[in-house]
């Protein structure tokens, strides 16, 4: 596995040996209320999450065509960021409060350059770049240039744009960066995860990657941690049944349970890389494994040789490995067939 470099998001750590990170991507899943927003907070926190992420949404700095339709849903796009998406600065910074008093990290995605002048007064721990933002080097730039760290999400670029955007990033000086692989594909299919796009991006751009996933299921979720996954961003609602753009895609608080017991228990069977014998294995040892055993009854001054040993169970006695120095040397008294031997049994 690939370490990647470390950084360092509000009280946690990114990338390198660190555990990975678990971020409730909350979104437009408070459906215009922040009642329910601080509600989902609350249950992310007692879910175990490590970070939670809104959107920062200004409708009449994002949208030129206020007749446009979204195109899942038949509704007024203006309309929905208006009255759904866009919570006031004070909004945020309630939303901001609540989220520092459970200890997690605060990320939030903004949607035009405005925005990201509003995050910097509430004191945001990171920025997070959307998929349909990337090729938004000014916001991206922007964005960096405040010294937080910046999350880049690629599920709608290509690896082309995805080079132009880390560029771009690394001219700030600013190398605070984690990139998410993603699908944008809502749920995403087994097919199209390409979980495998993790370990590309860890070779290609040597910085902290992690995944922003719609797939429906947690298990190749988890899977990714084996691949050097730093981050695991995911929708998170408290009722997936609810009307609402991402509601469908969404973990209830059982689900996003069982992910991050999945997570923590790969990274404990992951362990270090350090081959070494576990706490039973002494004994696991001795039960399988051979002991060099009288093949023959051998008497006292005998000088030792092939044919008076074998192999045989359990790994009691001198092992394998010593039968060449046996060889040759002239026993100390009469050895019964199957002794176990051992090296007072024998002279130089």
């Amino acid at each position: 596995m690939i370490c990647s470099p470390e950084i360092t998001i509000g009280n946690y750590k990114a990338g390198g040996k660190n555990p990975c990170l678990i971020i409730a991507e909350i979104g437009p899943n408070h459906d215009g209320s922040i009642e329910r927003a601080m509600e989902l907070i609350d249950m992310a926190a007692d879910c175990g999450c490590d970070g939670v992420k809104f959107q920062y949404h200004i409708a009449d700095e994002e949208i030129a065509d206020r007749t446009s339709i979204i195109p899942w849903s038949g509704e007024n796009r203006y309309d929905f960021v208006k009255n759904v998406q866009e919570f006031t600065p004070q909004e945020h910074t309630l939303l901001k409060n609540k989220i520092k008093e459970k200890g997690l990290i605060y990320i939030v995605s903004p949607f035009n350059l405005k925005a990201v002048d509003i995050l910097i007064n509430i004191d945001l721990d990171a920025f997070k770049i959307a998929s349909g933002e990337i090729t938004n080097l000014e916001l991206i730039k922007k964005c960096l240039f405040t010294n937080k760290p910046v999350i880049l999400s690629s599920g709608m670029s290509t690896i082309d744009e995805i080079d132009q955007a880390i560029k771009a990033a690394s001219e700030t000086g600013n190398n605070k960066i984690i990139l998410l692989q993603c699908a944008s594909e809502y749920p995403t299919r087994y097919e199209d995860m390409n979980l495998k796009t993790i370990y590309s991006f860890l070779e290609r751009y040597h910085i902290p990657v992690g995944l922003s996933d719609h797939n429906l299921d947690i298990i190749p979720t988890i899977s990714s941690v084996a691949l050097g996954c730093s981050m695991i961003e995911k929708h998170f609602t408290d009722d997936k049944t609810r009307s609402g753009p991402d509601h469908a895609v969404s973990l209830e608080p059982k689900e996003m349970n069982m992910l991050i017991e999945g997570v923590r228990n790969l990274e404990k069977a992951l362990g270090d890389g350090d081959k070494r014998l576990g706490p039973n294995a002494e004994k696991t040892r001795q039960a399988f494994n051979n002991s060099i055993v009288c093949a023959v009854r051998i008497p006292a001054d005998t000088i030792i040789d092939c044919n008076h040993l074998c192999l045989k169970k359990p790994g009691t006695g001198l092992p394998p490995s010593a039968l060449d120095k046996v060889i040759g040397m002239k026993t100390k008294r009469n050895l019964n067939k199957n002794t176990i031997v051992k090296w007072e049994d024998f002279y130089e």
